[in-house]
């Protein structure tokens, strides 16, 4: 497919009001939906009269997913989709496991209970996006679930490093669900998850860290790479 023809057929108009939360939101879709595919250039103008939006709110939300990683600006090519690739997803998990099991026990100790009514909180917003059946809600309800983590922690170290990493661990929580689109298996480990942090038990919160971060992107990376032997062998 020519590059023309893959972005008349990349992300839909915005019908809504033309913010550029909006706009984010339809090209990280766009990317994840691989309507917009790892290398192809972000045209300004062709992209923008695409979703009905001025270049200046476009440009804006170039900005946000450059920052999140699913866009990178090139020399002499402009802006372009980045490639989320099998080391990228295992890096995030291994920084994810150390630093969120850290967090995690934490929040466990929890001296006034203060920390994990936080904790329930977020996990019912959570619950009630998924009842609710709106994937946008959802997504937002999965990245705030696990933020709850590292700030109810209490840590300050955590606190400070979470926003620095948020954009990244999005990027991946945004690529497991768009490969998986198995909003009830999500549901399921993250109960796992939270009755194992509520539970207070420091090893079996590691345990369930472990394998909710890192056996998940293991299992994610295998069932890319399946994706991408059958995509080059039409016959299997």
């Amino acid at each position: 497919m020519s590059e023309n023809a893959a972005q008349s057929a990349g992300p839909r108009p915005v019908t809504t009001q033309t913010r550029r939360d909006a706009v984010v939101d339809e090209l990280r879709r766009a990317i994840m939906a691989g309507e917009l595919k790892a290398g192809q250039r972000v045209r300004e103008v062709h992209i923008a009269q695409q979703l009905g939006v001025s270049r200046p709110t476009l440009r804006e939300a170039v900005y946000q997913l450059i920052h999140e990683g699913l866009l990178e600006q090139q020399p002499y090519r402009g802006v372009v989709v980045s490639s989320i690739d099998e080391k990228f997803i295992t890096d995030i998990a291994a920084v994810r496991v150390a630093l969120e099991s850290l967090a995690a026990r934490a929040l466990a100790d929890d001296p006034d209970g203060s920390r994990r009514a936080k904790l329930e909180a977020a996990w019912q917003e959570y619950r009630a996006a998924h009842s609710a059946q709106d994937a946008a809600r959802l997504h937002q309800a999965h990245v705030a679930l696990h933020r709850t983590i590292w700030e109810a922690s209490d840590n300050t170290m955590l606190k400070r490093i979470w926003p620095t990493v948020e954009a990244q661990i999005n990027v991946a929580i945004t690529v497991d669900e768009s490969t998986r689109s198995d909003p009830d298996r999500a549901l399921h480990v993250h109960e796992r998850l939270i009755d194992a942090i509520l539970g207070g038990d420091p090893e079996t919160i590691d345990a369930e860290v472990e394998r909710h971060t890192r056996a998940s992107a293991d299992e994610l990376i295998e069932m890319i790479a399946e994706r991408r032997r059958n995509a080059d062998d039409p016959e299997s």
